[in-house]
This record gives structure tokens, C-alpha cells and sequence, in this order.
């Protein structure tokens, strides 16, 4: 068979989620899969993937009105980040200016791609075209494919409130009638599976594939590897820890008035590991005006390769957030042996297990308790550790890959 994959997120410098999700199964199918010819879709350069296998091919699409739109796009990501930093009239006119020009060529992009993609689906007489995101999906086809879609969760859906509008729209838009269209539909969980069938009354064909954590990446670190990841972040303490992007659906206001609860709060410094995400601007304003204000650390994004170490150095892993379509931080964590406290809801109890202390995310004492009594336990904190590592151990990239690969092979 021939099969294209769209990987658009692979073009970025920095990728999280997604990206991380594309990549893991590239790298895996070129090792295990000697039969298929694969052909790599990206709208800029290929980053990250190496291709070496025979019969894998990238096809890069390159034209005016996109290479303008990358242009745009970036201005306006610098304009918007200056706007936070020195705010005043004119910059944020400008913002919008931009922002509005983004908007007006991202319309007859997309059609312009959606042509270019279906012309060279039909030139190289793909089988399969697997989109690796579902509120992003060609327009149209020209030629007989069977349409493969990957499903990370319904945020849009259940919690339409903690995503910036322009996204909320778009998925809303174009999400479910995607899904609508597609013959295979591979869902990160089992809970997200059966969110799309009871909520969103799909007839499609889903299944449920985990992700899991590369080991080579995520580990439990030596003691000098964490001495100097400590040191090159400014970790003077013991710390909690938390990652991920620092947005509204990661409930890290809930993390920060479950620390502020805390007694032995100043003993430890609460290190958050991320991208800033969208609208956080009034949780930075409470750490700001907050009395452990000079106890909180914000690293910025930190490449996976370089996770090991601050999971495995943290005294216990925080994440409580609203909603997971996997969850996989809690795996890394684990991964690594740091103990986790995490939500009890969507697909976390399924990535968990009985590895995690699990709350209410809603419940900021039963937070705070669950995290002083942790960090008072060592006993508990080395239990959780071993159940941790024996737990992440059941999932592995190399099983998702034969399993997306089966589903594959099923649609012949």
C-alpha cells in the first residue's frame, strides 16, 4: 500500500503533543513496517524525523500565498508577545492588522493546499491518507482514498471555555463533520473513544491506540544529571512540579491555591515546566501578587530530551487538570519514577492506574492534602515511585505503531 501522513507539525522548531505523537509513530513505522511506501505531507521543511527507510518519501508544498503566510504568522506571534510586554495603541493596532491579514490568507491557503495535496495524492496513487489532526482536513479529494483521522480529545466540546476562541471556532466548525467523512478513526484512549460515540453519536470506526513514553527520553536520571539540570533552572529546593502548557484547561490556578494551603509550602519551590499557552495572563498576575510568589519557577518550554532529569529530581509530579484526552505527562512522570498526584477524571484514571494519588480537580484541599501528605510520606512517595515505572512499563511506542499499523492493513 501507499500511505501519506500529514505532519504539518513536524515543520515547527519547538513541537509538544502532537508533534511528539506524529514523530513517535514515523520513527517506529520506518523500523517495523518493510512493505508500505510512505509519503510525509509538511507545508515547510521536515524537522525532527530522519528519513532513512526505503520506499519514505517528504513532499514539501511551497508557493507564494504560503510562504506570505508564514511571514504573517510570525510577525504577528512577535506583535502579540510584544503587546503583553509594553502594551500601548499602536502596537496592539498593528497586532491586529496583522492578525486580520493572517486570517484573510489563511482562507485561500488552505484551498490552495487542499488542491495541491489531492493533485499529488492522485499523481502517486495513495491508498491512504492518514490527517493527523481532525479539525484539520483536506477540503476535497481527487481520487479514490481511504481517509484515516487521529482523535486527541474533545476539549472543544466539553470544555469550549478554556480554548481561545479562534480555535474553539474552527474546531466546532470542521471537527465533527471531519469525522463524519472518515473510515478509521484512531482515538489516544479508550475515554475518548467513548466520549466521541456517546457524545457526539458517531457511526465512524474508532479505535482506541495509547501513546506511550520513549524510554530513551524519559527515565529516572542520575543524581548529577538532576544537580545540574537543577542548577541550569535555578532549583535551589526541593520541588513540586508540573508540565505542560500554561493555558486555563490545566487547572494550575486549582495547583497554585492547593500550594498556597500547604504548611510546609516554603519548603519546597513549585516549578512549572511549559509553553505559555493561551490566556494565563491572570494567572501570572496572582503568582505576581500571591505571597509564595518568589517560590514559584517558570521554566519555559524544555525540549523532551531534556525532561528526565527535572521529572526525576521533583519530590512528587502535580497535574491536575480538568480534562485529558491521554495524559501523557502522568506516563512521563511515572516513566521517571517521580511520584504523581493527578485528577480523577476523563482518561486519567485509565493511563494511571493504581500508580497516582487521584482527587477532585475541583477540590483545592483535597489538593493541598493529597500534596502535604505525599511529601511527608517518603514510604508512600517509593511505593508510588516502583508502581509508577511497573506502570509505564505496559505501554510502549513500538506496540501503539503495530496496532495503528494493523488498523492500517485492515482498511485494504
Amino acid at each position: 500500500m501507499k500511505i501519506a501522513v500529514e505532519a504539518h507539525a513536524l515543520s515547527q522548531e519547538k513541537i509538544t503533543g502532537v508533534g511528539n505523537v506524529i514523530l513517535h509513530y514515523l520513527n517506529e513505522l520506518q523500523r517495523i513496517d518493510t512493505k508500505n511506501e510512505y509519503f510525509i505531507y509538511t507545508m515547510e521543511d521536515l524537522k525532527h524525523l530522519n528519513i532513512g527507510a526505503p520506499r519514505w518519501h517528504h513532499v514539501e508544498f511551497s508557493y507564494p500565498v504560503k510562504r506570505l503566510l508564514v511571514k504573517t504568522r510570525r510577525r504577528w506571534l512577535h506583535l502579540k508577545d510584544e503587546t503583553k510586554r509594553h502594551p500601548g495603541v499602536m502596537l496592539s493596532v498593528e497586532t491586529m492588522l496583522f492578525r486580520i491579514a493572517k486570517i484573510m490568507l489563511e482562507i485561500p491557503d488552505e484551498i490552495i493546499f487542499t488542491y495541491k495535496l489531492a493533485s499529488s495524492l492522485k499523481k502517486n496513487r495513495v491508498d491512504i491518507y492518514i490527517g493527523t489532526s481532525t479539525y484539520y482536513y483536506p477540503y476535497f479529494f481527487l481520487s479514490p482514498v481511504r481517509k484515516v483521522g487521529i482523535l486527541y480529545d474533545l476539549v472543544w466540546k466539553l470544555y469550549p471555555g478554556t480554548m481561545e476562541f479562534g480555535n474553539r471556532v474552527r474546531m466546532t466548525l470542521f471537527t465533527l463533520r471531519n469525522m463524519k467523512k472518515i473510515d478509521l478513526l484512531i482515538s489516544i484512549s479508550e475515554n475518548t473513544a467513548k466520549d466521541a460515540r456517546d457524545i457526539l453519536r458517531l457511526k465512524t470506526r474508532i479505535e482506541a491506540i495509547p501513546l506511550a513514553a520513549d524510554p530513551e527520553i524519559f527515565y529516572l536520571a542520575g543524581a548529577s544529571s538532576v544537580a545540574a539540570a537543577k542548577k541550569r533552572y535555578g532549583i535551589g529546593k526541593k520541588y513540586i512540579l508540573t508540565v505542560c502548557t500554561l493555558e486555563p484547561r490545566k487547572n494550575l490556578k486549582a495547583l497554585l491555591a492547593a500550594y498556597q494551603k500547604m504548611p510546609s509550602r516554603r519548603n519546597y519551590q513549585l516549578v512549572l515546566v511549559g509553553m505559555a499557552g493561551w490566556s494565563n495572563a491572570e494567572f501570572f498576575r496572582e503568582i505576581e501578587t500571591s505571597d509564595v510568589g518568589d517560590n514559584v519557577i517558570f521554566t519555559g518550554y524544555i525540549p523532551s530530551a531534556e525532561l528526565a532529569p527535572i521529572y526525576s529530581g521533583a519530590e512528587i509530579f502535580v497535574f491536575p487538570t480538568f480534562y485529558e484526552g491521554f495524559g501523557l505527562p502522568v506516563l512521563e512522570a511515572m516513566q521517571c519514577g517521580c511520584p504523581v498526584i493527578t485528577s480523577n477524571t476523563s482518561s486519567i484514571p485509565e493511563v494511571a492506574g493504581d500508580a497516582a494519588i487521584m482527587v477532585d480537580p475541583n477540590d483545592t484541599n483535597a489538593l493541598a492534602a493529597g500534596m502535604e501528605t505525599l511529601l511527608n510520606s517518603p514510604t508512600t512517595r517509593k511505593n508510588l515511585s516502583t508502581r509508577g515505572i511497573r506502570r509505564a512499563a505496559l505501554f510502549s511506542w513500538e506496540t501503539s505503531a503495530r496496532m495503528l499499523l494493523a488498523s492500517l492493513n485492515s482498511l485494504k
